[in-house]
């Protein structure tokens, strides 16, 4: 008879296995719970995280469509067009006067508007375009459609063009 398998060795051996079994199962359950934990907890953070966004940009949102009717915004809200991207208004400060009195054409003055809420800071896009207007890269433009249907850029000659000699 082989003696590694006499039968007051197996009984030991056996508990020391089932018990080996046992700790290895509430070892591995127990990493099981703690990763389930950690799971939950790092969910909520994130959908708090989400939430908060949300609402920050929601907020941002509001206040850019509702800017000109707030205290401090310089323009009459009636010269003021939303365009939301990349820029949030077209300011035509003086069109109104303009318009009602048929005056102070040399004083309308086409601003690009755009509004922040909190700590947000302009996109590279929105930079680009500051520094297209700072650079003097802007001009008008008129799309005229023919009885064809074909579509002819124009671009009407301004006083000042004619100072500078165009």
């Amino acid at each position: 008879m082989n003696p590694y398998l006499d039968a007051a060795a197996i009984g030991p051996f056996l508990i020391g296995a089932f018990a080996a079994l046992l700790v290895t199962i509430l070892i591995y359950q127990t990493r099981i719970f703690k990763l389930r934990s950690d799971f939950q907890r790092e969910l909520k953070e994130a959908t708090k995280r989400s939430v908060d966004q949300s609402r920050s940009t929601l907020k941002g949102q509001i206040a850019e469509q509702m800017a000109p009717m707030l205290p401090g915004f310089r323009y009459l809200p009636a010269d003021a067009r939303f365009l939301g991207d990349p820029i949030d208004y077209v300011v035509f400060n003086g069109r109104t006067n303009v318009a009602n009195n048929g005056i102070g054409d040399d004083e309308l003055e086409v601003v690009l508007l755009e509004v922040k809420h909190g700590q947000s800071k302009l996109t590279p896009v929105q930079r680009a375009i500051a520094q297209a207007v700072g650079e003097g890269r802007v001009r008008f433009e008129v799309a005229q459609i023919g009885e064809d249907g074909v579509v002819t850029m124009k671009t009407p000659s301004s006083k000042r063009q004619k100072e500078v000699g165009f």
